[in-house]
């Protein structure tokens, strides 16, 4: 009777470790959620799939014509369907300005708040519990 405790036991714990990481969820505290940035540039790409969406926008540096390439991860494509987003919302070619809250460690990532479309459209990138931070530049 005892062994098959010990096992039964076991074995739930075993299971517990093996499930663990499918409840597991990144959060946002690799962004910078105090100071907001807001870039300029041309859309690269535009991907809308689970579990988030992402927009890669070149951003011209200061009077060079060198590019940097930002990564800009966005909340799940229902989400942003609620937002007033569709899957052709973003081409590559469009020039946008979009404000996101950026990498803590420097690297050119961000989390969007907000975009500007090219037609002057604003749509925010979401709920974010707490509502879009005010923009600073």
């Amino acid at each position: 009777m005892k062994r098959k405790l010990v096992t039964s036991f076991g074995l739930a714990v075993g299971l517990l470790m093996i499930c663990a990481p499918v409840f597991a969820h990144h959060g946002g505290s690799d962004y910078d959620t105090q100071n907001l940035l807001t870039l300029k540039g041309t859309v690269t790409e535009f991907l809308w799939e689970n579990p988030h969406c992402q927009v890669f926008l070149d951003v011209k540096k200061d009077d060079s014509d060198k590019a940097v390439n930002w990564g800009i991860e966005t909340l799940a494509p229902a989400v942003l369907k609620r937002a007033g987003w569709s899957p052709k919302t973003l081409h590559p070619g469009d020039q946008i300005t979009i404000t996101l809250a950026p990498s803590k460690k420097g690297t050119p990532i961000g989390m969007i708040r907000r975009v500007v479309l090219p037609n002057g459209k604003e749509l925010t990138g979401g709920s974010f519990g707490g509502g879009d931070l005010p923009t600073q530049q």
